[in-house]
């Protein structure tokens, strides 16, 4: 026992003093780091949670706000310096990069992620795939829309605050029409239907302009003509400009009834514009089933940290009990299907009177219809057809046959590559 004793003390000592010197502060192994770009800084929240589950690993968070963002993105993963290892597209511009090769492909191993995404509702899953099917970006943000409602003009002016009531009597736009014709006239022009003519047309964003290299116009935007059209003359429009001063007072004030909009309008329309307004909130479907905007997270292909990139990644957009959190303590609507699904029973909104807005939003996110978009829609969408659009509205074009025409123009000059009969 005392010859083996005496060795191993000596042998004890050797390595206590070995292992001081490994761990001393100078020599401890480096924290590793991520680069995380961002047009918004929503991620803040993931970020903080992200590296609570992993302090080892450290996201250095670049928010570049404004239109600046895309053209600096691009820039920066096409020259490779300085890129992002992670990175954050805004759903106008997810069909413009999912098929540039700096989007990891994320179908392959060992991310997987055609099964993870089966987690997410059908119309998030469109924008993921580039044109050959595989996974290039994960949206996280689930953005189904519905009818934000004044509860004290329903009750006023259609007798219920109720979302199921409210929702049963304005299901179709002429019912909408006649109650802004009612309203109009009983309040002496002080209260209107909808803010403006936006909130027509963009109830039906998405619908594809291309298909196979081909323009296609959907009829449904030559009968949106018509209606915004019309709601101007049944003065049923109050004639606010999207994100104007006055457009902002009116949710205040009370002076429009309702207000299509997606999940995040809650928190970043409604309760910023109209703080003093909780409770007097409330949701019913419309016309239509609708998304707007929405987020999605890519990791770039030439990025030497491809699996903590990953991390983040499945992280943010699959990470059950992180995206119960989030739901909680940030009233945020993710996109993923089962989490909101566990949550809808119990999750509602003082600011919309106590409903369950994720019980809500769940029914209607699995009603979104599912698009096949193309690169080319959201400029079309936006920067032709909005214009041609308000052009007729204020008669300066006279005809539908005339809006055609001037579509089938501004197309073939802006983008030559496309068949245009």
């Amino acid at each position: 026992m005392k010859k083996w004793f005496k060795p191993t003390i000596v042998f004890v000592c050797a390595a206590l003093l070995l292992a001081g010197c490994q761990f001393s502060p100078s020599n401890q192994s480096k924290q590793q780091e991520i680069t995380v770009w961002s047009f918004t800084d929503e991620a803040g929240y993931a970020i903080e949670k992200f590296e609570q589950q992993y302090p080892d690993i450290k996201v250095n968070f670049v928010n570049i706000p404004g239109n600046f963002y895309i053209t600096k993105l691009k820039s920066a993963l096409q020259t490779t310096s300085k890129a992002p290892d992670v990175f954050m597209i805004e759903n106008a511009n997810i069909r413009e990069l999912i098929d540039v090769p700096y989007l990891e492909n994320l179908s392959a191993s060992p991310y997987n992620a055609n099964e993870l995404i089966q987690e997410q509702y059908a119309f998030v899953q469109a924008n993921e795939k580039d044109s050959e099917g595989n996974v290039r970006a994960i949206g996280y943000q689930g953005t189904p829309g519905g009818i934000y409602y004044r509860r004290d003009l329903a009750k006023k002016y259609l007798g219920t605050d109720d979302p199921e009531k409210v929702g049963s009597q304005i299901d179709t736009w002429e019912k909408i029409f006649e109650i802004g014709e009612k309203v109009q006239q009983l309040s002496g022009n002080k209260v209107h239907a909808l803010a403006n003519w936006n909130a027509i047309s963009n109830s039906y964003d998405g619908i594809p302009w291309v298909k196979d290299g081909k323009l296609v116009i959907d009829p449904t935007y030559l009968e949106v003509l018509d209606l915004v059209r019309e709601a101007r003359e049944r003065k049923v429009l109050a004639e606010y400009d999207d994100g104007s001063a006055g457009y902002a007072a009116s949710m205040q004030k009370g002076e429009v009834m309702f207000y299509p909009g997606a999940t995040w309008a809650l928190q970043f329309t409604f309760k910023a514009n109209a703080p003093d307004t909780e409770g007097l909130w409330g949701l019913a479907q419309g016309p239509s089933a609708f998304s707007a905007g929405g987020t999605y997270i890519a990791m770039y292909s030439k990025s030497d940290k491809k699996d903590l990139a990953w991390k983040f990644i499945e992280f943010y957009n699959f990470n059950h009990d992180f995206l119960s959190e989030l739901a909680k303590e940030q009233d945020y609507f993710t996109s993923n299907m089962v989490v909101n699904d566990e949550l809808a029973p119990s999750l509602s909104s003082s600011y919309l009177g106590g409903q369950k807005h994720f019980e809500f939003f769940s029914e209607a996110a699995k009603r979104v219809p599912v698009y096949e978009r193309t690169k080319y829609d959201a400029t079309i969408n936006n920067d032709i057809y909005k214009i041609v659009l308000q052009l007729y509205l204020n008669k300066d074009i006279q005809t539908k046959e005339e809006v055609v025409k001037r579509i089938k123009r501004d197309v073939t000059l802006r983008f030559p590559e496309l068949e245009v009969d």
